[in-house]
C-alpha cells in the first residue's frame, strides 16, 4: 500500500507547483474524464445484460464500479488542490477498524448482496418467499434488494435479510407439482370421483406425463371424504390449471350427482328435563 502511495505522489509532484488555473482545469479534467467513465460503465453494463447478466445484479454491479470511480476521481482531485492524500489514506487505514465496526450492517448488506449476485438463488422476475418478505424480484442493490409483491406493492429488503434466511423460489425450476383436493359426502363413490379427475388430467395436455400423475383418497375427514390427484405442469401453467380445474371438478361433480358437503354436526341432547323446557317457552 506504501509503495502504491509513493507512486501516486510521484506521479502527482510535478502539478503542485503550477499555477491555480492550471490545478483548476486539470481537475475538471479528471471530473469529465469520471464522468465520461460512467457513461461507458452504462453502456457496458447494459451489453452484458444482452449477453447474460442477470438484470436483477445490474444495480450492484453499477454501484460497486461507480463508487469505485467517485473515489479515485475525488482522491484525485483533492491532490490536485493540494490536500495530502497519502495522509488522508493512511488516516482511513488506521481508522478502518472503527469504521467497520459502525458500518457492520452497512458492510453486511453490501457482503450479502455480493454472495447473493454470485450463488444466484434468484434471478430477476422470480417470485420468491423468505421469512415474511414474499414477491417477485426487481433488482439487487448495494445496500438492499427490491421486489414487487402480487398485488402491485413496493418492497425493500436488506441484502442480510435475505442472505441470512432460507428462500424459497417459486420460479427457479422448469415444473411444479399441482396437487387439487376435494371433499366429497360419505355416500357418493370414491371410484366415480376419481375417475371424473383421471379423465379431466389425461385430456389435458398441459399436464406433464412424466412423473405420472396420481390419484387417490387423501383423508377422511369429520364430513367428507377427500379425494385428490397430483399431476405436475409447468411453472408458467399452473395458476391457470388450478383455477381452471377447480371450476371444471366443481362442474363435473355437480353433473355426476356427487355432493361437496359443508362441514356440520348432528347433536343427540338426551336427558332434558321438561319444565326447564316449559319454562323457556313461557
Amino acid at each position: 500500500m506504501d509503495n502504491g502511495v509513493d507512486f501516486f505522489d510521484r506521479w502527482m509532484a510535478p502539478l503542485m507547483g503550477q499555477p491555480l488555473l492550471q490545478r483548476l482545469l486539470l481537475a475538471l479534467l479528471v471530473l469529465g474524464f469520471a464522468k465520461l467513465l460512467l457513461f461507458l460503465l452504462k453502456k457496458i453494463v447494459y451489453r452484458a445484460e444482452i449477453k447474460g447478466l442477470d438484470p436483477a445484479a445490474r444495480p450492484l454491479v453499477y454501484s460497486l464500479i461507480s463508487y469505485t470511480i467517485y473515489v479515485v476521481a475525488l482522491l484525485l482531485v483533492l491532490h490536485i488542490a493540494g490536500v495530502n492524500t497519502a495522509g488522508l489514506v493512511a488516516m482511513v487505514g488506521a481508522a478502518s477498524l472503527a469504521i467497520g465496526l459502525a458500518l457492520k450492517d452497512t458492510l453486511s448488506n453490501i457482503a450479502s448482496g455480493l454472495l447473493l449476485m454470485f450463488i444466484r438463488p434468484f434471478k430477476a422476475g422470480h417470485y420468491i418467499e423468505c421469512g415474511s418478505i414474499k414477491g417477485k424480484i426487481k433488482g439487487i442493490g448495494l445496500f438492499n434488494t427490491t421486489l414487487e409483491t402480487m398485488d402491485g406493492l413496493f418492497v425493500s429488503a436488506p441484502n442480510s435479510v435475505l442472505w441470512g434466511q432460507p428462500i424459497v423460489n417459486f420460479s427457479k425450476n422448469v415444473s411444479r407439482r399441482l396437487e387439487l383436493k376435494v371433499g366429497i359426502g360419505y355416500g357418493d363413490s370414491t371410484d366415480r370421483a376419481l375417475g371424473i379427475m383421471r379423465e379431466l388430467v389425461e385430456n389435458e395436455p398441459l399436464f406433464l406425463k412424466n412423473p405420472v400423475p396420481q390419484f387417490f383418497v387423501s383423508a377422511l375427514s369429520d364430513s367428507s371424504v377427500d379425494v385428490a390427484f397430483r399431476a405436475w405442469v409447468k411453472n408458467a401453467d399452473y395458476f391457470n390449471l388450478l383455477w381452471k380445474y377447480t371450476d371444471e371438478i366443481k362442474r363435473r361433480f355437480d353433473e355426476a350427482g356427487i355432493t361437496i358437503p359443508f362441514p356440520q354436526r348432528t347433536c343427540h341432547i338426551q336427558g332434558i328435563d321438561s319444565g326447564i323446557v316449559n319454562s323457556t317457552e313461557k
